[in-house]
C-alpha cells in the first residue's frame, strides 16, 4: 500500500513539471511586515577617560558678626552646632537660660503650672506683685491697685508695698495685670522693652545692653517695709546695694513689722499665715533698725563685712562665670563668691558652716521653737501644735502660726503681747530668711538671743 502511494506521488510530480509554461510578470510588493520585538540591551561600553580638573572658585563671604574687642576665641563646639555670637551669653549650652532653669525661680514656675496657686499669684491680689512676670515692672511704673485708697506707698518706685489708706488702715498694693502664669523670668528683672530686648534689636549682646529695670545706680536704694514710727508708713531705706537692690524688691517680709506687731495686750493671730512672707532674706541682711522686730532697751548691729558688700546679695549669689564675666543666674549661693575677694583670708571657705555658725544658729532656733510651741504658737497645719516628730526635725521654714481659735480649742494660751508676738515674728523671719546666720551673723545672734530670753528661755549662744 505504501508503495502504491509513493508511485502516485512521483507520477503527479512528473506531470506537473512537464506542464509548466513561461515565467509570468512579477507581482507588486506586498505590505511591510510587522515590527519585530525589541532585542536585548547590549553590554555597556568601556569607561571614558577622566576630564581635566577645573579651576578653583572664589572664596565665600565671611560669616555674620565681627569679633568683639578684647573677646576670647570662644569654645570648640561639636560639628554642626550653631555658634552664633547673638546667642551669647544667654542661649549657649551653659549660658544664662540654662543656669536659670536650675534655679528655684524656674522650679516654682514649673511646679505650679496649672496648679491651684497660679490664680492666687496672678489674680487681683498682692501675690502677683512679685510672682507675675510683669509684677515688678508694673510696680515700677506705678500701675498697681490701692484697695481702699486713691493714693499708695510713699516710695512705690523704690519697691515699697505697704501704705496707709484714707481710713488710716495699713494695706498692701494689689497686682493690676492680667498674667495667667506666675513666672520670674528674664523680663521680671530686666528691661525687655523694644529698646533693650536683644531678640528685637537683633544685635550681639554687649554688657549693659539688657539693664535691670530697678533703680540700681550708686546712689539708689530699695525699701524694706519696716517703718520708723508707729502709725506712719514710710518703710526703711536699705543700704545702697547696686544690683542687689533688685533682690530686695521681692525677697522681703512684705510686712511693716512696726505696724504689724502691736504693743497691745493681745495680738490677734487669726490665720496660720500670720507673720512675714516666705523668703524675707532682705529683712535679715539689711539688719539693724530696718529689719525685724527689735525689743525695747536693746541695741542692735550688723555684721560689718557682709553689710558692706557693694553689690549686696549679688556678691555671693551671682558670682561671675567664665564666659563673659556675667553673674551666675542659678542664684544659689556660691563659695566662689565668698572667696573671690579674699574676704576670709588665706584660708578660703570650704562650706557655709564657717566656725560652726549654722550649727549653732540651728540649735538656737530649736530652743526658740520649743518655747513658742509650748505657748501654743506654732503649728504645721494651723490647727494643732507641732507634733514630737515635727518639733525635732530641721524643717524650720515649714512652721506656721497656730490660730487663736485652735489655741482656744486646746484650752487657750496666755495673751500674745507685743514682745511675745515679736518673738514669734522673729522666729519666722530667721527660719525662713537668715541662711542659718550667714546673711547677717551678728544681727541674727542678737535677735534670736533676745527673742528666747523674752520668753523666759535660755539661749545656747551668748549675745554678741
Amino acid at each position: 500500500m505504501k508503495l502504491l502511494k509513493a508511485v502516485a506521488l512521483i507520477t503527479v510530480g512528473i506531470i506537473w513539471s512537464g506542464c509548466s509554461g513561461d515565467d509570468g510578470t512579477a507581482g507588486a510588493d506586498g505590505p511591510p511586515g510587522a515590527k519585530g520585538d525589541k532585542g536585548d540591551k547590549g553590554e555597556p561600553g568601556p569607561k571614558g577617560e577622566q576630564g581635566e580638573k577645573g579651576e578653583q572658585g572664589d572664596p565665600g563671604a565671611s560669616g555674620i558678626g565681627a569679633a568683639g574687642a578684647g573677646g576670647d576665641s570662644g569654645v570648640s563646639l561639636p560639628m554642626g552646632t550653631l555658634n552664633a555670637t547673638c546667642m551669647k551669653p544667654c542661649h549657649t549650652f551653659a549660658g544664662i537660660v540654662e543656669q536659670w532653669k536650675t534655679s528655684r525661680h524656674y522650679a516654682t514656675y514649673v511646679a505650679n503650672l496649672g496648679g491651684e496657686e497660679v490664680e492666687s499669684w496672678t489674680g487681683a491680689k498682692a501675690c502677683g506683685n512679685c510672682h507675675a512676670a510683669d509684677g515688678p515692672e508694673r510696680r515700677e511704673a506705678g500701675t498697681v491697685n490701692y484697695p481702699g485708697s486713691d493714693t499708695g506707698p510713699v516710695k512705690l518706685a523704690f519697691g515699697q508695698l505697704n501704705y496707709k489708706d484714707s481710713s488710716n488702715a495699713f494695706k498692701e498694693v494689689v497686682y493690676s495685670g492680667t498674667a495667667t502664669v506666675a513666672i520670674v523670668g528674664c523680663g521680671t528683672c530686666h528691661d525687655n522693652s523694644p529698646e533693650h530686648d536683644p531678640h528685637i534689636k537683633g544685635v550681639d549682646y554687649v554688657k549693659g545692653a539688657f539693664p535691670l529695670r530697678f533703680p540700681v545706680g550708686p546712689d539708689d536704694y530699695a525699701i524694706t517695709e519696716r517703718s520708723l514710727t508707729v502709725g506712719e508708713s514710710t518703710g526703711s531705706e536699705s543700704a545702697k546695694k547696686g544690683p542687689g537692690n533688685a533682690c530686695i524688691w521681692c525677697h522681703k517680709s512684705r510686712k511693716d513689722v512696726t505696724n504689724y506687731v502691736l504693743d497691745v495686750p493681745n495680738n490677734n493671730i487669726s490665720s496660720s499665715t500670720w507673720g512675714p512672707h516666705e523668703g524675707p532674706q532682705a529683712d535679715v541682711y539689711v539688719g539693724a533698725g530696718k529689719g525685724v522686730y527689735e525689743f525695747a532697751g536693746k541695741t542692735y548691729g550688723n555684721f560689718g563685712p557682709h553689710a558692706s558688700l557693694a553689690k549686696g546679695c549679688v556678691s555671693c549669689h551671682m558670682p561671675p562665670i567664665e564666659e563673659g564675666g556675667i553673674g551666675n543666674h542659678s542664684f544659689y549661693p556660691q563659695l566662689s563668691g565668698c572667696n573671690i575677694s579674699g574676704c576670709h583670708g588665706s584660708a578660703p571657705l570650704t562650706d557655709f558652716n564657717h566656725n560652726n555658725l549654722q550649727t549653732n544658729i540651728k540649735a538656737t532656733l530649736q530652743a526658740l521653737r520649743e518655747k513658742l510651741n509650748g505657748l501654743l504658737l506654732l503649728s504645721r497645719d494651723g490647727t494643732k501644735p507641732l507634733s514630737s516628730s515635727e518639733l525635732t526635725d530641721d524643717n524650720y521654714a515649714l512652721d506656721k502660726a497656730l490660730t487663736a481659735s485652735a489655741a482656744t480649742g486646746l484650752g487657750g494660751r496666755p495673751p500674745v503681747t507685743g514682745p511675745v508676738a515679736g518673738a514669734l515674728y522673729n522666729y519666722f523671719v530667721m527660719s525662713r530668711g537668715s541662711g542659718f546666720g550667714v546673711h547677717n551673723p551678728t544681727y541674727v545672734k542678737q535677735v534670736l538671743y533676745d527673742s528666747i530670753t523674752q520668753l523666759g528661755g535660755t539661749s545656747p549662744m551668748p549675745r554678741p
